[in-house]
């Protein structure tokens, strides 16, 4: 019991009016976006007003279902309609912690619930009220409230959501209506009253509300389990996408750094490569320019001494005598010729013209290939092929040595044979009930068939459908297991190889299913595993396992030694839920990424090849694969889950 409260170094009202911001989401209704009025809650746990329902269906055909506005599902609503829905218990209770911050926030004006006069200065958790300091006295005095368990003011708006006591409801009985609800009947899973007990559900397994509901509480605890299991997981696949995506951030700032730097050498080849042509432009000018004034005077001379001589004979002719020219005749004539001859027109050739000329490449083509920005799209090395579409929800797959294929069928608790054509020649297993969601297969090479599911158990066949024998059941024993999701036979033992996911470890059977051995334990270090999804067996033996949630394929030799990991794709980029793996013919490894609803490839060394795949429901794309097969021949089987289909590949 706690005395008055002491002083703090933080004022209570400010850690109150934090909480009721926080609270102030959650009270809100996403249709109407105002607090909620009488909240109902859908089958997807995803609460209303109940109005904002009533309109919604109204809005409907049928009456009696409807699509949640937030995730989209349908529901169908009881026979009452959305009256008929459970109130949101929940959503009351953080309308009571509301109140209760509210009070703390103040609590020199709030009044003491009690007395209605007193400040308020503890809250009586087992009161539900809020009491001043002479009722909390009275509360220590008086021998019935004595037990009661007072919080301080601090202690409340710390902790608010814990003071609220839970109100207790006195529902009635629908069928009966004077009689309360008390008991719960376990055999109708449903709360009764005392004259149900002896009527509808007399011979019916039932017992009192407080009694029995720790055992469902600690169930309802338990089926969260893999949900929080999955939220880790989910979350962990964020901060990895998101660390790819602050990558990229990065990276386009480092190629553009590149690309700059790339320009500006070129730019500076180019710089030098345009002085270098300059000079010789300049040298080749100034030599030509000699040679022709070297040639020019040579010429000037000869129009000279041609002038001289022309000059000269028609002086004559002007103003010698006609007996003068006479007697000149034959010299001038004779002058004449010599220098007709010393000149002829074809020696006056002005010789080699030079031009000069700058033969340049078209760069304006070449700049367009200088870079290239890369994504790393590879091609798949072969096509689409082919695609078997007569396959609910298929899981793995596995191929007999007759040429038949086998696929497990797991919304139809079956298995699936088809001829070498893939054409459907029959199912087995559903017709005894003895399968329960297949989802791993093996073929021995004698044709006999191991399944793996629901049923936690390895299921011996023939390929005809015969059932042989089954060994194991839900456990962590010897040949006990827990969600086996895959298997594997290896040629080179003749045992079996089990994906015990849930058990994070590999378990090996002798073909009559006796227990051989097992391998590993929950972890991430080497040999570790954390919910292994798929397995394959290479032709050498060595075993091939697909560790999903630590994100690798592990590989072992046959009695599961470790031997290496493969973790990463291309550009350093890790494997995203690795849930499949299969190991071809000529030992290349085939990984079915969840995550990027993809196939990665691997050579015989482990080392990255390509990637193939992405969302969609065209040849090619995936909606949630989940299981691999290579045939021996190199087409590549995928189970393209959500398409209800296995799609071929070459």
């Amino acid at each position: 019991m706690a005395e008055k409260p002491q002083a703090t170094t933080e004022k209570p009202g400010n850690l109150a009016q934090e909480a009721l911001e926080k609270l102030s989401n959650q009270l809100s209704c996403s249709v109407c976006l105002e607090e909620y009025r009488r909240p109902r809650v859908l089958p997807c746990l995803h609460v209303f007003c109940e109005a904002c329902l009533e309109k919604l269906v109204g809005t409907q055909r049928d009456k009696l279902s409807a699509l949640c506005p937030n995730c989209r599902k349908p529901a169908t609503l009881p026979q009452g309609g959305v009256s008929s829905l459970p109130s949101a218990f929940y959503i009351q209770h953080l309308f009571e912690v509301r109140e209760v911050l509210e009070k703390v926030r103040d609590p020199e004006k709030a009044q003491c619930d009690k007395c209605g006069e007193g400040e308020v200065q503890g809250f009586c958790r087992d009161c539900g009220q809020f009491i001043c300091q002479h009722c909390l006295i009275t509360h220590r005095k008086w021998r019935e409230l004595q037990g009661h368990e007072i919080s301080t003011i601090d202690q409340v708006q710390e902790t608010a959501s814990k003071m609220v006591t839970p109100k207790k409801v006195s529902s009635v009985c629908s069928k009966h209506t004077t009689e309360p609800i008390k008991i719960y009947c376990e055999t109708c899973d449903e709360l009764i009253c005392r004259d149900c007990t002896v009527k509808t559900h007399r011979d019916h397994n039932y017992d009192l509300v407080p009694d029995t509901f720790p055992k469902h509480r600690d169930a309802i605890l338990a089926c969260l389990g893999p949900v929080k299991s999955e939220l880790a997981s989910v979350g962990g696949t964020i901060v990895g996408l998101k660390a790819r995506s602050s990558r990229l951030d990065g990276q386009d700032i480092e190629a553009k750094a590149q690309v700059d730097a790339e320009v500006d050498n070129l730019q500076a080849i180019l710089e030098a490569r345009r002085r270098e042509l300059h000079s010789q432009i300049d040298g080749e000018v100034c030599q030509g320019k000699k040679e022709l004034a070297a040639r020019i005077d040579g010429h000037e001379l000869r129009q000279a001494q041609l002038s001289s001589c022309v000059e000269f004979v028609e002086g004559s002719l002007q103003s010698g005598t006609q007996e003068e020219v006479l007697s000149m005749k034959r010299q001038v004539e004779e002058r004449a010729r010599e220098m007709a001859d010393e000149f002829k027109p074809q020696q006056l050739v002005l010789g080699l013209e030079k031009e000069i000329s700058v033969v340049c490449a078209d760069l304006s083509s070449a700049c367009q290939t200088l870079g290239e920005v890369k994504f790393e799209t590879v091609q798949l090395k072969g096509t689409h092929v082919e695609t078997i579409s007569e396959i609910k929800h298929p899981r793995h797959s596995a191929f007999a040595k007759t040429g038949e294929t086998i696929v497990c069928e797991r919304n139809a608790n079956c298995m699936k044979v088809f001829d070498s054509n893939h054409r459907l020649l029959r199912l087995f297993g559903n017709t005894e009930s003895r399968l329960i969601a297949p989802t791993g297969v093996a073929i021995s090479s004698d044709n006999t068939v191991f399944v793996v599911g629901g049923n936690h158990c390895v299921m011996k066949f023939t390929l005809e459908g015969q059932f042989i024998a089954s060994v194991g059941s839900k456990g962590s024993g010897q040949l006990q297991f827990n969600t086996p999701y895959a298997t594997a036979y290896n040629h080179t033992n003749n045992r079996v190889y089990i994906c015990d996911t849930c058990n994070h470890r590999i378990t090996i059977l002798n073909n009559d299913l006796t227990f051989h051995d097992n391998f590993g334990s929950r972890g991430s270090e080497a040999g570790q595993f954390n919910r292994p999804r798929g397995i394959s067996v290479s032709r050498k033996g060595n075993v091939f396992v697909a560790d999903c949630w630590n994100n690798r394929v592990q590989i072992f030799d046959a009695n599961g030694r470790h031997l290496s990991s493969i973790t990463h794709t291309g550009a350093g980029e890790g494997l995203g839920g690795p849930v499949s793996v299969a190991v071809g013919p000529d030992d290349w490894v085939y990984v079915v990424e969840y995550d990027y609803l993809r196939v990665s490839v691997f050579d015989e060394n482990g080392k990255y090849v390509k990637s193939f795949g992405k969302r969609g429901n065209k040849d090619g794309e995936f909606k949630n694969p989940f299981a691999i097969a290579v045939r021996d021949d190199g087409y590549v089987f995928v189970s393209d889950t959500f398409n209800d289909r296995v799609q071929i590949f070459k």
